[in-house]
């Protein structure tokens, strides 16, 4: 009942009340209306994005890990880069699910499964099908197959597409969730057609050759999860039901990337560790995991440092912190860059109380990354735990003069105004997060709050009033599009 619940909240978000269709007859669709109106616009792209992303984010599907949400964006960012698509922010994010799968949401919104990347073997796996899933967004598939279906209203057309990709697991709730949806009618075919599968296969060959990755590496990929598909049982991986792999394909995307250049590709240290962390997120036990790890060791064999860092982590979570302590020491003593093991030191400093501590150990890999957002916004909140409220604030005013539409320096911004007493921008700066996150009525009622606050002055309930004048008269063209 999620997946049914999520696609009626989507449709009362976007405006578009109960189902034209449960009204009507099955088979009697309502129309797009004119020629215009079937094709997504940007605006209407980027808008039905964010709210699936909000979805998402409402029902905990999203990995809320710096670490690993700060890799798959690099990532990604790496391969975008080398597209056409310059109007276009692209957001990448892992899916709490271990499952292998992986889908592209209108406006630039690509998620990966956490069990895709736990299955891959490579980087260039991952960044194949990112690459593929990006070539899927810069083609304009999703807005193909709406002009195509020009069966439905915009609103009801989103929610559908939202119904298949917070897919679920299990394909029958999201048959019955269509189903009541459009009233009995016709389903929608939401998979992407073979001719829209071989474009992204050679769009996304382009971009990995671009971006210095072996195009063989996706039709390796596909090759692989086929082959595994016998481990199944009855079943088969999400991200081969989503993108159907045939034999032929294969073997047109391996003949496609024997024509560019063979390139040696080395996994970046980062992508061994977020593994890691994704191993320890979905073991058994941390007990069982530790037991996995001695078992493997290879006597008289240096412990890799994947490995290293892994068991770091468990004995944190065994309550061992001088261990765990000792372990993050040696791996910062031999790579004192990796921003993991910097946050993986600082944090357990905090978890121990010892927050001066854990804040000079961010403002030392600050040295060696100035302005990086996941130390500073780290230090930021360990500043906060110790009300040395002015350099904190510093920070997060750095962090958003660099980037405006950082979501999280909004939020730990609200956190350290609430401290220290000043409630007004306190709900200003939450307002900021509710709107950067998509949820404008909520932006709409900390502004009405924070005018409500009697220590305001004139240019700052100007400022207040200016704001809340924007966010509505963006609301009311939504409105207008969604009709």
């Amino acid at each position: 009942m999620r997946l049914f619940n999520s696609l009626i909240v989507i449709l009362a978000l976007l405006g578009a009340g109960a189902p034209p269709s449960l009204a009507q007859p099955a088979g009697e669709l309502p129309e797009m209306g004119d020629s215009s109106s079937t094709v997504l616009s940007a605006e209407d792209e980027l808008r039905i994005g964010k709210e699936m992303l909000r979805q998402l984010e409402a029902n905990g599907a999203l990995v809320d890990d710096p670490i690993i949400n700060e890799y798959i964006q690099n990532l990604g960012s790496r391969i975008a880069a080398n597209t056409d698509a310059t109007t276009t922010r692209f957001t990448f994010f892992v899916v709490n699910a271990n499952s292998v799968n992986a889908f592209a949401m209108p406006g630039g919104f690509i998620g990966v499964h956490a069990g895709l990347l736990l299955t891959s073997e490579s980087e260039n796996e991952v960044a194949s099908v990112i690459a593929h899933e990006i070539a899927h967004v810069t083609q304009h598939h999703i807005a193909r197959g709406v002009e195509q279906a020009n069966k439905m209203q915009l609103p009801l057309t989103a929610a559908v597409i939202a119904a298949i990709l917070l897919g679920a697991q299990d394909p029958q709730v999201a048959n019955a969730a269509i189903a009541a949806a459009v009233g009995g009618s016709q389903q929608m075919q939401l998979n992407f057609t073979r001719a829209n599968e071989h474009e992204a296969d050679r769009v996304g060959m382009q971009l990995l050759a671009a971006s210095d990755y072996d195009p063989r590496g996706m039709a390796d990929f596909f090759a692989r999860l086929q082959q595994e598909t016998r481990y199944y049982g009855s079943g088969i991986p999400e991200f081969l039901s989503t993108h159907p792999v045939t034999t032929t394909r294969i073997a047109e995307a391996q003949e496609r990337a024997a024509g560019y250049p063979a390139r040696p590709v080395n996994n970046s240290p980062y992508y061994s560790l977020v593994k890691a962390r994704l191993t320890l997120r979905y073991a058994v036990s941390p007990e069982q995991l530790l037991q996995q790890l001695d078992a493997g060791k290879s006597a008289g064999e240096p412990a890799t440092e994947s490995d290293t860092y892994l068991r770091a982590m468990i004995q944190e979570k065994l309550g061992d912190i001088t261990a765990s302590r000792t372990l993050y020491q040696n791996l910062l003593a031999r790579a004192p860059e990796r921003i993991a093991f910097i946050h993986g030191l600082a944090e357990l400093e905090n978890s121990q109380g010892n927050a001066q501590r854990a804040a000079d150990i961010y403002r030392k890999g600050l040295k060696v990354y100035p302005g990086n957002t996941l130390l500073s916004l780290a230090l930021a909140e360990t500043l906060i735990r110790q009300r040395e409220y002015p350099p904190a604030r510093k920070l997060l005013e750095q962090q958003i003069m660099r980037n405006p539409s950082s979501r999280e320096s909004y939020r730990v911004l609200a956190r350290l105004e609430s401290a220290s007493g000043n409630k007004a921008a306190s709900h200003i700066a939450q307002a900021e997060y509710y709107y950067l996150s998509g949820e404008s009525h909520s932006a709409i009622d900390q502004l009405n709050t924070a005018r409500r606050q009697g220590s305001l002055d004139h240019y700052h309930l100007s400022r207040i009033e200016a704001r809340l004048s924007q966010i509505k008269d963006e609301l009311e063209r939504a409105e207008l599009l969604s009709r």
